[in-house]
């Protein structure tokens, strides 16, 4: 008895020590907030080129694998067969595997030793093989997508430059023809109201814009200054990448090494189990993301070179890249794409965005979920939930991961709350709570709503 009321004195001591500690941990983390946010900005910032070579690492896993699993299987040696006793018994290795090769009628024996080393050179070459793919890839992407949007970019702002007094009379006129007098009140407004546009714009170039382009011209000599630094980590990240891909298996093994050491085994099998859900929600949802969108950009290509519809490669990519982005991405590529069109042509404005329309319900209710499936299971709510809560803290990259981020961290709750209700010895079906009117103390039972009364 005097044991037990030690353990439990000493159990409230340690709890009671731990919730201290963590308060007064709490409070030095609210009271140097500012030099902790500056110094994991700096830290972001010396670890940039390793970030950009983790994530091309992760991306490229998939193409990695395949590749060198195609390369080490076809040089692999032939599958071992039985060898006679009569022959393998004085080779100098010990036990021989004989292996035919196709193509000749000799048969060749060889050690099992020989054979080891062959299929690691095999899988040696296999992964130098997948590498170098992998950098191939990655930077014929980036070549191809410079050669192609930066002569669109360039002749897309000439000639919207050129054109754009020219497009606001077109939308001027198109406007009047739109109401052809029969509403002369509501026409004058909205000429009205587009005339302050145009003029606020027009103004805006004239006093603004053009006297200050001095200091655009640094701004913009200081964000190329910045591209710089992009490029660095990015080719740093090309060999973090590299490194990253061929050692992943031994960094996995080595953590969970580290796992298996530090923490007892049920916690470390439960981490390792989560990581690999992790892994796979990510993996499933941005690859598989990319891939959609990669798909959506092509076939907004097609269809808008077949409506002969201007700037057809600039835009497609626009929405193809923006796509990424769930839920909002069509609209924060069409938005944009809208009013580079409407200086050329209403009418194929709003061609345009007719067309997105039919191509986002497209990828939202076909194409999508037959690339992404059941990867979250989250209902729509959450996912929209999920995109602004972190949007909001990240932006653009919050929305591209806030979806599988709010799935593994829903799991994690749900695993943690399905824990406590079997400590309580409930149920844990969230169908077991529906309509529940309260449990009752003594005997634990469910009590229901019926007929809208409570018993």
């Amino acid at each position: 008895m005097i044991n037990d009321q030690n353990q439990k004195h000493v159990s409230w001591g340690i709890t009671a020590f731990a919730v201290i500690a963590a308060a007064l941990f709490f409070s030095f983390v609210l009271e140097h907030l500012g030099p902790i946010t500056v110094f994991l900005g700096k830290l972001v910032d010396i670890l940039m080129p390793v970030i950009y070579g983790a994530v091309m690492a992760f991306l490229m896993a998939p193409t990695y694998q395949l590749v060198s699993t195609l390369v080490a299987g076809w040089l692999r040696p032939g599958n071992a067969a039985k060898t006679p006793v009569s022959k393998a018994a004085n080779m100098p290795e010990g036990k021989a595997v004989m292996a035919k090769f196709r193509g000749g009628s000799s048969t060749k024996f060889f050690t099992e030793a020989e054979r080891l080393r062959k299929e690691k050179n095999a899988e040696r070459i296999g992964k130098m093989v997948a590498t170098f793919t992998c950098i191939i890839v990655i930077l014929a992407v980036l070549t191809a997508l410079i050669a192609m949007l930066i002569p669109q970019l360039i002749s897309g702002v000439s000639d919207l430059t050129n054109s754009l007094p020219k497009g606001a009379n077109s939308v001027s006129g198109w406007i009047q023809i739109l109401f052809q007098g029969k509403n002369p009140e509501l026409e004058e407004m909205v000429l009205e109201g587009y005339g302050q546009i145009s003029d606020t714009l027009a103004h805006w170039i004239s006093a603004d814009f053009m006297p200050n382009l001095n200091k655009y011209l640094t701004q913009m000599t200081s964000g190329v200054m910045r591209l710089f630094v992009v490029l660095k980590n990015f080719f740093i990240g090309l060999i973090v990448m590299a490194y990253g891909l061929n050692m992943k298996e031994a960094l996995a093994a080595q953590s969970k090494r580290i796992l298996y050491a530090l923490l007892p085994r049920r916690v470390a099998n439960e981490v390792v189990s989560e990581l690999r859900y992790v892994k796979w929600v990510f993996s499933s949802f941005i690859v598989g993301k990319i891939i959609d969108s990669v798909i959506i950009g092509i076939i907004c290509y097609i269809c808008m070179s077949f409506m002969k519809m201007p700037y057809a490669l600039l835009i497609s990519v626009f929405v193809g890249v923006t796509n990424v982005i769930p839920f909002f991405g069509p609209f924060v590529g069409a938005i944009p794409s809208a009013f580079i069109l409407l200086m050329v042509s209403p009418i194929t404005t709003l061609q345009f965005l007719v067309f997105i329309l039919v191509l986002q319900q497209f990828d939202g209710n076909i194409l999508g979920p037959r690339i992404l499936g059941s990867t979250t299971g989250m209902s729509s709510f959450w996912v929209l939930f999920s995109i602004l809560f972190f949007g909001g803290l990240w932006g653009i990259v919050g929305m591209v991961v806030g979806i599988p981020t709010f799935a593994v961290l829903t799991r994690l709750s749900e695993r943690a709350l399905a824990h406590f209700l079997r400590r309580k010895k409930l149920p844990v079906a969230e169908e077991c709570y529906d309509n529940l009117d309260r449990i009752d103390e003594e005997d634990g039972s469910f009590r229901y709503e019926s007929k809208g009364k409570k018993h």
